[in-house]
C-alpha cells in the first residue's frame, strides 16, 4: 500500500494534461420544461429516508391525479419531478410538509447551483390571528404581522375580495 501512495505522489501532469474543462456555459443549461417542474426537497432528520417513503407520502398530496417522480440525492436530499403544474405549486407555496413525523423543506430547482448552494431554511406557515379588531381585519395589517413573524407571502380573502364581511 505504501509503494501506491509513493508513486502518486511522484506522478506528474504534463501541461496538455493540466488543461481545465469548461462546463456550464450554455445560456439553456437548466431552464427546460422539464426544470420548470422539479423542485428539491430536504428531509431535517438523522436517519436515512427512502425516495419511495417520500413519494409515497407526498405523491398523493401534491400530484393526486398525474403523481410525481422523486429521486434522492443523498443525505436525505430529494429532487421532485411534477407531473403536473399545480402539483409544483402546492408543494412550494402550501405546508409545511412532514414525512414520518420529520419536516421537509421545499425549494426551488437551480441547475446552476449545488446542494450545499441551495438555501433550505425558509418554509411557508399559515398564521391565524385571533381577535383582532374588526376595523383591522385587511391586508395591510396581514402585511404587517406576516412581515414581523418573517416574510409575509398570501392571506386568505373571501371570495368576493372583502377583507371584512361582504355585502349583496
Amino acid at each position: 500500500m505504501e509503494d501506491v501512495k509513493g508513486m502518486l505522489r511522484r506522478m506528474r501532469l504534463s501541461k496538455a494534461k493540466k488543461k481545465g474543462i469548461r462546463i456550464g456555459e450554455r445560456d439553456d443549461h437548466g431552464k427546460g420544461k422539464e426544470m420548470k417542474l422539479q423542485a428539491i426537497g430536504k428531509l431535517l432528520t438523522e436517519k436515512p429516508v427512502s425516495a419511495d417513503v417520500v413519494e409515497q407520502a407526498l405523491g398523493r398530496v401534491w400530484c393526486p391525479i398525474k403523481g410525481m417522480e422523486v429521486k434522492a440525492l443523498g443525505e436525505n436530499h430529494f429532487l421532485f419531478t411534477f407531473l403536473q403544474d399545480s402539483g409544483k405549486r402546492k408543494a412550494m407555496e402550501e405546508g409545511p410538509w412532514m414525512v414520518a413525523r420529520d419536516l421537509m423543506v421545499v425549494s426551488e430547482f437551480d441547475g446552476s447551483k449545488t446542494l450545499d448552494e441551495i438555501d433550505f431554511s425558509f418554509i411557508p406557515i399559515w398564521v391565524r390571528v385571533m381577535k383582532l379588531p374588526l376595523g383591522m381585519l385587511d391586508r395591510e395589517t396581514a402585511e404587517i404581522i406576516g412581515d414581523e413573524i418573517g416574510v409575509f407571502m398570501d392571506m386568505d380573502l373571501e371570495d368576493n375580495h372583502s377583507d371584512v364581511g361582504y355585502a349583496s
